[in-house]
């Protein structure tokens, strides 16, 4: 992340956008050099997570600790945890900073992601997120698996309270039960023998079900946060009111109600909801997909346009797919605007005239 906020107001400025609390009174003030400013809601296996601070004049970050008494299996998923989110090079991702995972309470520090986790951005508004502000999440969400899978892990936890819509893109965090499914040798103490399920809503029936997981499961668990985001409401079971088994049966039997998905972008939702791993198209392909299907729409939008960093140039695909999100944004910007629309057929006009005048004057070398 290339974007921070400073400690100075930092937890009214916190306070504005996103869930927090006050320290609680057995809280230390410090961890390490940096001082403690709030907390963020729990996460898993019992870890305290705090905003913090080295300075007042250096970036906030995020702080997840354990308590003393966590177990070794606790102390190993923290390890993978951190392993599996260092593997990750994007700017969709926050970078570990700080770790120490030996100390009485292990803990690791992370780049604060300054914006709004997609559920609380949900709570605020009185339904879904229009189809402009869809294209832009569902894009940025992907670009983030992208860079989440080319470094050889499965996320298992893509989910609304995981995505955070910054300033200036979306954010995917919480690598908690990641895991490495690349083909480098990973450590065993922090990789084998972990079985977590992640959250049910948004998991994929592969992973309700604990059989082995690819990035296929990442992608049935977006096409259910677009889903879920379209209406803000979860498609399967809008109540939460279901078993595990009969919401397992209403996954297999493809009970969904895909009604609230603009047209625009249903066909890649239910093609990523598919119940079968092998039969979900790829990330690069559901990218393809919802830029050729999305690039005419021109709605206001409180979710920032996904941007194009230095990072996403670094391959000939990614290269192909910026080009061709730039052509998408040109066209929606000729087509939807009478600005760029009028722009456009001057520049038409124009050509036309410099054509006609090299034309008369190649005709009068000739003759």
């Amino acid at each position: 992340m290339d974007e921070a906020l400073h400690p100075t107001g930092a937890v009214a400025d916190l306070a504005a956008t996103r869930q927090i609390d006050l320290l609680d009174p057995g809280d230390p003030d410090r961890i390490g050099p940096y001082d403690l400013l709030c907390r963020l809601p729990r996460g898993g296996q019992g870890a305290d997570v705090f905003v913090g601070s080295a300075g007042p004049d250096a970036p906030l970050v995020v702080i997840k600790r354990l308590p003393e008494a966590a177990p070794e299996l606790a102390r190993r998923r923290l390890a993978r945890e951190v392993e599996n989110a260092a593997r990750v090079k994007s700017p969709r991702v926050a970078r570990i900073v700080d770790q120490d995972l030996d100390a009485d309470a292990p803990h690791y520090v992370q780049e604060y992601v300054a914006g709004t986790p997609l559920d609380e951005f949900l709570a605020r508004r009185s339904g879904g997120l229009n189809t402009e502000e869809l294209r832009r999440v569902a894009i940025g969400l992907l670009r983030a698996l992208r860079d989440v899978h080319a470094a050889g892990v499965v996320h298992r936890d893509v989910k609304p309270g995981n995505i955070v819509i910054s300033g200036s893109d979306v954010c995917l965090v919480d690598f908690g039960i990641s895991r490495y499914v690349g083909p480098e040798p990973a450590p065993g103490t922090a990789t084998t023998g972990l079985t977590v399920v992640g959250t049910k809503l948004f998991a994929s029936p592969e992973q309700l079900a604990g059989a082995a997981l690819t990035e296929a499961s990442d992608v049935y668990s977006w096409g259910m946060v677009i889903a879920y985001a379209a209406g803000a409401v979860h498609p399967v079971d809008p109540d939460d009111t279901m078993s595990d088994a009969d919401y397992y049966l209403a996954l297999r039997a493809g009970r969904l109600d895909l009604r609230h998905v603009p047209p625009d972008l249903r066909s890649s939702v239910t093609q990523a909801l598919r119940f079968a791993p092998d039969r979900r198209p790829p990330v690069a392909r559901l990218l393809r997909q919802v830029e050729a299907g999305t690039r005419w729409l021109g709605e206001t939008s409180q979710v920032p346009d996904p941007r194009t960093t230095v990072r996403d140039l670094l391959s000939p695909e990614a290269l192909a797919e910026a080009a061709r999100y730039q052509l998408g944004r040109w066209e929606r910007a000729v087509a939807d605007t009478r600005s760029g629309y009028a722009a456009a057929l001057a520049a038409m006009v124009l050509l036309g005239i410099v054509a006609g005048l090299l034309l008369a004057v190649v005709y009068r070398i000739v003759v």
